[in-house]
């Protein structure tokens, strides 16, 4: 006969289950890092323009993000929000053409033209700045980024009608280095690189979970927490990553408390992460 079946909320004693992405912008944990950066994003809307987001993959660009969309004025401010930038220069003139709720024309003169009066009228209809983020902009090709100068020179040249924020990894940074790229970065009035989790945040960030799922803050003793910070690099999608797992193993093994030993030999294992740890 087989044994019940156990569950990650009832082990636990969980209310919900922590380390997971699904959470509204608004009750997400408040890094000192991330504040930073939509403190900066706040004072950059004071000088409109070019605003230019960065950070390695999982440091958290895209919930942070998130985040100060859910605090800009929406009686001042429209953010309209486009990603999977991977595409044609047309496919992107057609992709933002949906996203403002504008015909989808067949030539790209045609589109451009479109979006840029569209845009270049938009306060005056609407009472309403707009703002357009381009979120994961590493897969813009040189031909996009052109195209978002194109942009950036028309709301600069007479006065800035519409802005833009671009976010993406270090890669995207030295891109925007190279000499096609010089105008475009030249435009841009507000750069910041969102860094990891101090030690501090990490620990923070854990006992944040652990409180919202009603969980006893010492599941995760402190060498653990901090031998997860460690293997994570301070990033936010890996300290979930490490968590969940070390969660699931724990149920799977009957442990209530997770500690260093713990991590050694049942989750760092695993072959996605740094076997290096363990020695």
């Amino acid at each position: 006969m087989n044994e019940q079946r156990i569950h990650l909320k009832s082990y636990f004693g969980f209310t919900k289950i922590p380390f997971t992405k699904y959470m509204w912008a608004t009750k997400m944990f408040d890094a000192s890092a991330q504040r930073e950066m939509i403190d900066g994003l706040h004072l950059w809307l004071e000088t409109r323009g070019t605003a230019f987001l960065y950070g390695p993959a999982g440091v958290g660009k895209s919930i942070t993000l998130r985040r100060f969309r859910e605090e800009i004025d929406d009686r001042r401010f429209d953010l309209f929000y486009l990603f999977n930038l991977r595409v044609t220069p047309t496919g992107f003139l057609r992709s933002l053409c949906r996203l403002l709720g504008l015909p989808v024309l067949y030539h790209q003169a045609d589109l451009f033209d479109a979006i840029s009066a569209f845009l270049g009228q938009y306060e005056e209809r609407n009472r309403k700045y707009p703002i357009i983020l381009f979120d994961d902009g590493d897969g813009l090709s040189d031909r996009l980024l052109e195209m978002l100068r194109l942009m950036a020179n028309f709301s600069m040249d007479s006065e800035d009608r519409f802005s833009f924020i671009l976010s993406g990894t270090q890669k995207l940074a030295l891109r925007l280095k190279e000499p096609q790229n010089e105008a475009l970065k030249q435009r841009i009035g507000f750069s910041h690189q969102l860094r990891g989790f101090t030690i501090d945040d990490a620990r923070n960030y854990v006992r944040f979970h652990l409180k919202r799922a009603e969980a006893p803050k010492e599941l995760f003793t402190d060498n653990a927490i901090q031998m997860i910070f460690n293997l994570a690099k301070g990033l936010p999608r890996v300290i979930n990553q490490v968590a969940l797992q070390s969660l699931i193993q724990a149920a799977i093994k009957r442990v209530e408390n997770i500690d260093e030993n713990f991590l050694k030999h049942h989750v760092l294992n695993n072959s996605l992460f740094d076997n290096t740890l363990q020695e």
